[in-house]
């Protein structure tokens, strides 16, 4: 059907460049790092199986009558330091047992109101269920057995260790040379599969995004907004200061202070700051709170008016209300994921689609719209799209330039300390100088696109929306702005080959123009003169094409000097069919 169409150059060698004991360093490094997920994985099952088994034993205990001689919440520190400690002793006949513990797991909450609350069940002197095991043990209440459900969370660890190890040392197709074979050229080419994983992903990413941000800013809100009723007492401060949360990421601070107040009926205490839980980083402004309130001191605070054991400090915004955002930036990349593969799973049905208006060389289940890009069968001039927009390259220069400063400056404020304490760490400040480095020139390049911003703006028209191989286009352009800063414009149609292929663990992308011919080259005045040109896609070259693994790419790349200034730098994709038997084109030209 079509003449030429499934010619392409392919002169790579994909897997060339490492020698076999580079491979096998590579191999043995990459062993290391999937064994130490499939191990810890392995270790963090065997942990909380251990605990899901003592939970599940329990159920076999033999159930008794307990009386609670004392009830209340005890303060032993760490990072969850409110523990709720009944006393209790059996009363049936048999052999009498003492314990202490609500469950066979000590509890522990990070708020003395959280430990009453589950202390309400067992007020002084009451009479409940208890469960005696057979070799003297007994808890109020049977383990919870969804404990065993958490198993699942370490079972992620050991596929990914476990994957990544076979994937490593599974030996794939290769030719006589050792070497991986590539990819067939059209394999992957159907995006159906593509955007129901990525529409998946982006759900889940969504939901999770979506409950965070209701825990954890749409109720604090809410209940900021009710305490501006609530009653005002004088609190007395009990305990104050600041704890710190350890984890791999780092430490995160946050404040405990625990007071009380007369509610008339009697005492009731409260640890509640503010309605923004969580912790966050900066010790310093922690420890400012906890000075302003100091054990002994008489504060203002504000009591539900019916829940009198509920209370708050700070019933206004705080700084823990911008990690509310956090979850904000997972719900948006769900919904962006999940907007990209509902494009990528309905576009087999676009594209058939489009193929209904006119005259049409396309068939609706022709087998090479999977691997066209999106194009429109409409008559009349196009007016080209840059790939990115200027502000878009502001945007994803700024978050490189934050993520990775973010990430350096860690390391940097820990090298700075040690030098403030007259002990320099010279091995991590030499580490980080190539990082520092690197970012410096991050920002340097947002200073550059920032610059750019101000740069004459190009529009390009090309006279056909479907252009052919070995067809003739005309191509005009303009420019808004300055263009008078313009000293000299090229315009230059690009053919370009794009190969992703895996090296052992590695993922690389492979790129080379294949074809490249210079529509314009001129000074500034000569090239405004009449600001048009023509231009022929070559005859026996290889059509737009796109596939998970390989890709053909034409397109326009225009450049424009300014001197002492930042250059006009722009692509503009071009999306070219292959021509039909008999010559026709898909316009009816």
């Amino acid at each position: 059907m079509f003449r030429g169409g499934w010619k392409i150059r392919w002169t790579r060698r994909l897997s060339a460049g490492k020698s076999p004991v580079g491979r096998f360093l590579g191999r043995l490094l990459a062993s290391v790092f999937f064994g130490l997920f499939l191990g810890l994985g392995i270790l963090f099952v065997g942990l909380v199986a251990r605990e899901a088994w003592r939970a599940a034993e329990t159920f076999g205990w033999a159930e008794r009558r307990c009386e609670i001689l004392h009830s209340a919440v005890v303060r032993a520190g760490g990072e969850e330091p409110y523990l709720p400690r009944v006393d209790y002793r059996t009363l049936d006949a048999g052999e009498r047992i003492s314990g202490s513990g609500i469950q066979r797991r000590e509890l522990s909450y990070g708020s003395y109101r959280d430990a009453a609350a589950r202390l309400a069940a067992y007020p002084l002197g009451a009479r409940v269920p208890c469960y005696a095991s057979p070799v003297g043990e007994v808890v109020l209440e049977r383990g919870p057995l969804w404990i065993g459900l958490w198993t699942l969370l370490p079972l992620v660890f050991v596929a990914i260790g476990g994957v990544g190890l076979v994937a490593i040392w599974r030996r794939g197709k290769q030719d006589r040379f050792g070497r991986p074979m590539p990819k067939p050229l059209g394999e992957g080419a159907s995006r159906w599969r593509a955007g129901r994983v990525l529409m998946a992903f982006g759900l889940v990413l969504a939901i999770t995004g979506g409950v965070i941000f209701w825990f954890v800013g749409v109720l604090p809100l809410a209940r900021m907004r009710d305490a501006q009723g609530w009653q005002r007492h004088d609190c007395t401060v009990e305990h104050s200061s600041v704890i710190a949360h350890h984890d791999d990421d780092g430490t995160t601070y946050s404040v405990d202070i625990l007071y009380r107040w007369d509610r008339g009926r009697g005492i009731e205490r409260s640890s509640r700051y503010s309605f923004f839980g969580g912790s966050s980083s900066g010790r310093a402004g922690k420890a400012e709170i906890v000075q302003a309130h100091p054990v002994g001191a008489e504060v203002p605070c504000w009591v539900h008016p019916k829940r009198t054991n509920e209370a708050v400090l700070e019933r206004g915004l705080t700084s823990n209300a911008l990690v509310a955002a956090v979850p904000l930036v997972f719900l948006a990349a769900g919904c962006g994921m999940l907007v990209a593969g509902r494009r990528k799973a309905t576009r087999r049905a676009r594209m058939r689609s489009r193929t209904h208006s006119g005259e049409s060389p396309f068939s609706p289940d022709d087998p090479l719209l999977d691997v066209l890009p999106d194009f429109e069968l409409r008559p009349g001039p196009l007016r080209l799209a840059s790939r990115s927009s200027r502000w878009g390259r502001v945007l994803g220069i700024s978050f490189a330039a934050l993520f990775w400063n973010g990430i350096v400056s860690v390391f940097a404020y820990q090298a700075w300390k040690a030098w403030e304490r007259g002990r320099p760490d010279w091995f991590l400040v030499l580490f980080l100088v190539p990082f520092v480095l690197v970012g410096i020139g991050l920002v340097l390049a947002i200073l550059h696109s920032l610059l750019a911003l101000r740069n004459p703006r190009p529009t390009l028209f090309v006279s056909s929306r479907t252009p052919l191989l070995g067809e003739e286009l005309g191509l005009q352009w303009s420019f808004a702005g300055r263009r008078d800063r313009l000293e000299r414009l090229r315009i230059a149609l690009v053919g370009r080959e794009q190969a992703t292929y895996q090296v052992g663990t590695d993922t690389r992308t492979a790129t080379e123009d294949f074809f490249e011919h210079v529509v314009v080259d001129a000074p500034a005045p000569t090239c405004f003169a009449l600001a048009q040109a023509r231009f022929a896609i070559p005859d026996g070259s290889m059509h737009s094409f796109q596939s998970a693994h390989n890709k053909i790419l034409w397109m326009l790349e225009l450049e424009g000097k300014i001197r002492r200034w930042p250059d006009v730098r722009e692509t503009y994709p071009l999306v070219v069919l292959p021509r039909p038997a008999g010559g026709a084109s898909p316009e009816g030209r």
